[in-house]
């Protein structure tokens, strides 16, 4: 019993760990010498890096929002990689480093407990262990975003976007507050129909997704369905 405890004490140590390695911060402290807390919206993740680079070059702006949406992804995928590897065949240590590691991401140690959302790395970890799943989850997400643009557009609590423009559509994932939440919501439910092995490990890291977009939704219905940065 105290090696299956250490075990688990040791994934969710090493999760957190990797989660917190704070890609955005480095990425743009070493090209703009800014802290990217102070920029933008202060999210620590790759939009908030596109929108710090984005005076630099386009060419840098694309390489670093993508350079840090990859390696967050991985950083989620790692983490579930390993733990299996300290405790065979186990779901717990799975919701464990899945937990931790969007934990370390959105809480990182090295950034005094600040950081991102986590969305990256649980996208990582669903595509990591099931692309499917992945897949399903992101379905649900635009499915929930364009159903909460509709109705509240015709109830005239958000501001009408162009469903012609493709700019605009594409953007309404970020932009879509009430949408994201009731997609994170919905989305593990939806997996759990699909691979309910896959349901307790994202529903972990939806939890805390919700925690940190709560203050997003509050800033969204204060603006009248507006975002000042994404």
């Amino acid at each position: 019993m105290e090696i299956f405890l250490y075990k688990l004490i040791l994934i969710s140590v090493v999760s957190y760990l990797i989660g917190s390695f704070p890609t955005a911060y480095l990425l743009v402290k070493k090209f703009t010498a800014k802290d990217i807390r102070e920029v933008g919206s202060g999210n620590v993740g790759a939009m908030n890096v596109a929108r710090a680079l984005k005076e630099k070059s386009k060419k840098l702006t694309a390489i670093g929002f993508l350079a840090v949406l990859i390696i967050d992804m991985a950083k989620g995928a790692l983490a579930v990689f390993l733990a299996p590897k300290i405790l065979l065949g186990s779901l717990i240590a799975l919701i464990l480093a899945a937990f931790f590691v969007i934990l370390g991401h959105n809480y990182s140690i090295f950034l005094k407990f600040s950081g991102g959302r986590g969305a990256a790395c649980l996208i990582g970890i669903l595509v990591y262990l099931d692309k499917l799943s992945f897949l399903v989850w992101g379905l649900i997400m635009i499915i929930a975003s364009v159903i909460a643009q509709i109705v509240l557009e015709k109830i005239g609590l958000t501001q009408k976007i162009h469903w012609r423009k493709i700019s605009e559509v594409i953007s309404l994932l970020g932009k879509q507050m009430i949408g994201r939440m009731a997609g994170l919501i919905f989305a593990p439910l939806f997996i759990y129909f699909y691979n309910p092995q896959i349901f307790p490990i994202a529903a972990v890291g939806t939890i805390l997704l919700l925690i940190k977009n709560i203050p997003r939704v509050k800033g969204y219905l204060k603006n009248g369905g507006q975002l000042s940065n994404d």
